[in-house]
C-alpha cells in the first residue's frame, strides 16, 4: 500500500514539474517582470504543489485544493502570492486556474489578476522586511553593549538560539539573589524599543546610595559641587606694550624764557631830546 502511495506521489509530482514548466515558458516568453521565472516542486505533499519564483523575489504559490469537490471545481489550482514572513499587511486576492487549461490561459490569468495587486502589496512587504532587518540589527548591536556594561545580563529562557542576539528583552539578578550569572547590585530588566533607541528598565533591590546616583545620572540640571576660586578679568583697554616717542625739541629753561625784563629808568636830559 506504500508503495501505490509513493507511486501516486511520484505521478502528482511529475504533472507539477510538467505546469511549472509550461508556466515559466509562457510567462518569460511575454517578458513578464523582465522574464526569468522558474519553478519549483513541493515534494512533501501528495497533492499538487508548486511555486513560481523570479529573481526580483517574487513567489507564486500553486495548490491543488477542494479535491473533493466534482467536476471542474475539482480541478482547479488555487494561486496566491508568497510574502516575507511576519508580514501581515494586506494581500492580493487569490485566484482560480483550471488544471486542464492551456499554460498561455494560465499565464495570461495570473497575471490580469494576481500581479498587479500582488506587486503593490509586495512592495510594502518588503520595506517592511528591510527595516525589521535593520531593527534586527540595531538590537543585536545594542545588546552586545548592554551585555558589556553589564555582564550579569542574559535572555528569558524561552529565547532560541537564533533569536537571542536580536532579543528585546533582558533580565539580571542581585548578586544575593542567583550565584548562576556574575554578581550586580541590584536585579531588573530591560526592554529595548523595536529600533534599539529607547528601553524601558525595572530596578529591585537597589541599595540607597545606588538609587541616589542614579536619580542623579538622570538629572538634566544638577547642584554645582566645588570651592569658589577667583578669577582675574582681563581689562577693558588693552594695556600699551611699547613706550610711545612723540618727536620733538624740548629747550632748557632761561631767565629772558621765563620772566620778561623790566624798562630800564629814564633821566631828565633824555626826556627833553625826545
Amino acid at each position: 500500500m506504500d508503495t501505490a502511495i509513493e507511486l501516486k506521489r511520484s505521478k502528482i509530482q511529475t504533472h507539477a514539474g510538467q505546469i511549472g514548466r509550461a508556466l515559466c515558458e509562457a510567462l518569460n516568453s511575454g517578458a513578464v517582470e523582465g522574464g526569468g521565472w522558474s519553478h519549483r516542486v513541493d515534494k512533501e505533499t501528495y497533492y499538487l504543489s508548486l511555486s513560481l519564483l523570479h529573481p526580483r523575489g517574487l513567489e507564486l504559490s500553486l495548490r491543488h485544493q477542494n479535491t473533493h469537490r466534482k467536476g471542474d471545481a475539482g480541478r482547479k489550482l488555487t494561486v496566491a502570492g508568497v510574502y516575507p514572513s511576519g508580514y501581515g499587511g494586506l494581500t492580493a486576492d487569490k485566484i482560480t486556474v483550471g488544471i486542464g487549461t492551456r499554460a498561455s490561459h494560465m499565464a495570461s490569468r495570473i497575471v490580469t489578476h494576481l500581479l498587479p495587486d500582488y506587486l503593490k502589496y509586495l512592495d510594502v512587504a518588503l520595506a517592511e522586511e528591510r527595516q525589521a532587518q535593520q531593527d534586527r540589527r540595531a538590537r543585536r548591536l545594542m545588546n552586545h553593549q548592554l551585555k558589556l556594561a553589564l555582564p550579569a545580563l542574559h535572555p528569558a529562557g524561552w529565547e532560541t538560539e537564533q533569536s537571542e542576539s536580536s532579543r528585546n528583552r533582558s533580565f539580571w539578578y542581585a548578586s544575593s539573589c542567583d550565584n548562576a550569572y556574575p554578581p550586580a547590585y541590584a536585579g531588573g530588566e530591560i526592554r529595548l524599543s523595536t529600533d534599539a533607541s529607547e528601553a524601558e528598565i525595572k530596578l529591585n533591590r537597589v541599595p540607597a546610595a545606588l538609587v541616589l546616583r542614579i536619580l542623579g545620572l538622570l538629572n538634566p540640571n544638577p547642584a554645582v559641587e566645588g570651592t569658589v576660586m577667583p578669577r582675574g578679568i582681563a581689562p577693558k583697554r588693552r594695556a600699551l606694550s611699547t613706550v610711545r616717542i612723540i618727536s620733538g625739541e624740548v629747550l632748557p629753561p632761561s631767565v629772558a624764557r621765563t620772566a620778561a625784563p623790566e624798562p630800564a629808568p629814564q633821566t631828565r636830559a633824555e626826556v627833553t631830546r625826545q
